[in-house]
């Protein structure tokens, strides 16, 4: 679950100081299966010196005032013990004295959910970055044991926004209170009848990729309305911090999170890292265990399901690109979504 953590650094935000030529700063957090962070970094040009951690709840106000952690800069990582692994914890680093970047784990681990991640931290291309802590990302939610349903009371969670389809969600127990739930059936994405396909052999794994692509170009031209809807849920700023969440996390949540990613101005390229980090988060032997039975290439099919492969995404993106040239022409033409609409999203999920 925690390879390649290299990987994926990002680039955050470096609060404004005296320096006329600050470093870039480069910062990667993560956390572990006890609920410890592990933090590396890297600057550029190497700067010499000692990063200084500052802790809270509240990813809004970190106070400086005590360190949690201090390290040589040239030490290049760091691991933070939490006393309290049910609370999630937003930090504030110091770089001699003079430069800040703001970080948090990407992975939040909670029992029960897998591929659940903060959205935040991404840099806009306008400079800014997506808050932390506000827009959160899983696989089905539901089932929770009280442990867990406390974890994302701990966190803020106020609304969950669940896209699977009604047939999906009879199959398990639903959360009855203490959120928010909004339920926007998309139909397409649902990989009951596909995963069904491939054991009885009607499906063959050289079919799957394609089958997959179809599918996320449907999601993008089909299921406008519902996500219009879904962008209605998050311009009103009482209904933060929200979770958007599918049966993998993978298929039409990652479509509504690159689209909502697209809309606060993120990159391409990032949205793509962000999209791929599903196949670390979501436990694709676990989800598949039943499928050892069956022949290999239906065991290779499955797999191929619940991987986030590039070529997943760009089919929507291109499905996108052919019908409307480009995606904020979709998202103003084909979701409806004004000048004033994105203006208030950006105010709310960017800092």
């Amino acid at each position: 679950m925690y390879k390649n953590l290299l990987n994926w650094l990002a680039v955050l935000l470096l609060f404004p100081s005296c320096s006329k030529t600050p470093p870039t700063i480069s910062v990667v957090c993560e956390e572990n299966n006890v609920g410890n962070c592990i933090i590396k970094w890297e600057t550029a040009p190497f700067i010499k010196g000692q990063v200084t951690v500052f802790a809270s709840t509240n990813p809004r106000i970190i106070p400086e005032t005590m360190p949690v952690a201090a390290a040589d800069i040239s030490d290049g990582k760091m691991t933070i013990i939490t006393d309290d692994p049910s609370q999630r914890y937003y930090y504030l680093m110091v770089f001699n004295n003079k430069y800040r970047v703001k970080i948090a784990t990407r992975n939040v681990n909670i029992r029960g959910i897998q591929n659940f991640r903060d959205l935040g931290g991404y840099k806009s291309e306008a400079g800014k970055n997506v808050r932390w802590g506000m827009l959160y990302r899983s696989a089905q939610i539901d089932s929770l044991d009280c442990s867990a349903q406390r974890e994302l009371r701990n966190i803020g969670i106020k609304t969950i926004i669940d896209l699977r389809s009604p047939e999906e969600r009879a199959n398990y127990a639903q959360l009855q209170e203490g959120f928010n739930m909004v339920h926007i059936p998309i139909q397409t994405g649902n990989m009951e009848y596909i995963l069904q396909g491939i054991q009885e052999g009607r499906i063959k794994g050289d079919t799957i990729n394609r089958i997959v692509e179809r599918m996320n170009r449907e999601l993008v031209m089909n299921y406008r309305e519902e996500f219009k809807k879904l962008f209605e849920i998050l311009l009103v700023p009482d209904n933060y911090p929200a979770i958007i969440h599918c049966s993998s996390g993978k298929g039409r949540t990652g479509v509504a999170s690159a689209l909502v990613l697209s809309a606060l101005g993120v990159n391409e390229e990032v949205i793509m890292q962000d999209y791929r980090l599903s196949n670390d988060y979501f436990n694709i032997p676990k989800a598949s265990k039943y499928a050892y039975k069956l022949p290999v290439n239906s065991q290779e099919a499955i797999t191929a399901v619940y991987t986030a492969k590039e070529d997943f995404l760009n089919a929507a993106r291109e499905e996108i690109e052919q019908t409307y040239g480009d995606v904020p022409t979709y998202l103003s033409k084909g979701l409806n979504l004004n000048t004033e609409d994105i203006r208030k999203l950006r105010k709310i999920l960017l800092e």
